[in-house]
């Protein structure tokens, strides 16, 4: 399999760190003044240490939907693999934001674009969804079963799992991670290759299904069908809890040890491309493992924010049109993800 063209697109409103500020400030009038001020000056000096600055939401105006900018992605990167969209005989939909829990969002875009009788399904697992879809698409192209596939994701998730109360400066342990969260669609087209012409592609994981509740956006009913969790529905149900620090703590030692594993030398890479909810976990990461200074991208989150599974392909993306990327260069995935669970993918370019 090969990757023939990364694509994204972003909505157009540029929300600062200030911004933010200022929103949660409008959105709890009713706040005692001093408890306010503790709060913001708290997510302040967090958005310092993470590594946050900008994030693209869609417009106040609500002109700008999920859907257009994901067809927008599809027709770029098809026009950049020099492709039509009835080329494409398997497309995969992942990734946390949807419109749909049925049938696969997957089918919708299929039929916006006339893919006729593509093979379609969606993956879900959270910041990692991309990297499953990968797989799956490279399982299945190498197996010969597809020519051509598409990965799309459009996340999307302010106004839907977002929480703007201001509580107790304590909330902000589960709290803070959603003020870093940014929007954007993915679209990757991938092709088979024949059998002397394969590059090699590695997939590595670890999990901790045991810190599953750190990280969660629970369904209604959600109780039902899990063992109980003081951690989940913190602030709501379809609302995103996130334990950022320990999440951070238990990823980064996770990450680190896959890397040293499966990449003895990390100066054979050219490039390495992390899943992105803060730079300063990333740097940690990167030199725990002993990845050189300026290998690993991490222009991602201080310009778009978190953009959970489209995090990777958006890297990919914006280190392709920087000239940072180049083709036939050999570079490594490094996403952590809720779950928990750590991945480290080497391929060539």
């Amino acid at each position: 399999m090969r990757i023939a063209a990364v694509s994204y697109r972003a909505p157009s409103r540029t929300v600062s760190n200030e911004d933010v500020l200022d929103h949660l400030e409008a959105q709890n009038p009713q706040a005692r003044r001093s408890s306010r001020k503790a709060y913001l000056n708290l997510v302040n000096k967090l958005f310092d240490k993470c590594g946050a600055k900008t994030r693209q939401w869609r417009d106040a105006a609500g002109e700008e939907k999920p859907a257009d900018l994901i067809l927008g992605a599809m027709d770029d990167a098809l026009d950049r693999a020099g492709m039509t969209a009835t080329d494409v005989d398997l497309l995969i939909y992942c990734g946390v934001g949807r419109g749909f829990l049925e049938p696969a969002n997957a089918y919708f875009y299929a039929q916006a674009r006339g893919m006729g009788s593509a093979n379609c399904f969606d993956i879900t697992d959270a910041c990692m969804s991309w990297i499953r879809a990968l797989q799956m698409a490279q399982l299945l192209l190498d197996g010969g079963h597809y020519r051509r596939a598409m990965i799309i994701n459009g996340e999307f998730h302010m106004g839907f799992h977002d929480n703007w109360e201001i509580r107790d400066v304590r909330s902000l342990a589960h709290t803070f991670p959603m003020y870093t969260i940014g929007e954007a669609a993915s679209a990757t087209v991938l092709t088979a290759t024949e059998p002397a012409q394969r590059r090699e592609w590695r997939f590595d994981y670890v999990s901790r299904p045991e810190l599953a509740d750190l990280c969660t956006i629970p369904l209604e009913g959600y109780r039902d069908f899990v063992q109980p969790s003081e951690r989940i529905g913190l602030n709501g149900v379809a609302r995103f809890v996130s334990f950022g620090a320990e999440l951070f703590t238990e990823g980064r030692s996770l990450l680190s040890n896959l890397i040293q594993q499966a990449i003895p030398d990390p100066a054979s890479k050219r490039m390495f491309f992390p899943h992105a909810p803060s730079c300063a976990v990333y740097e940690q990461i990167a030199q725990a493992s002993g990845i050189p200074a300026d290998r690993t991208y991490l222009e991602v989150f201080p310009r778009f924010g978190n953009l959970v599974s489209a995090s990777i392909p958006v890297g990919l993306s914006m280190a392709e049109a920087q000239g940072l990327l180049q083709r036939d260069d050999p570079i490594a995935l490094i996403p952590a993800s809720a779950g928990m669970v750590a991945s480290v993918v080497q391929l060539t370019y």
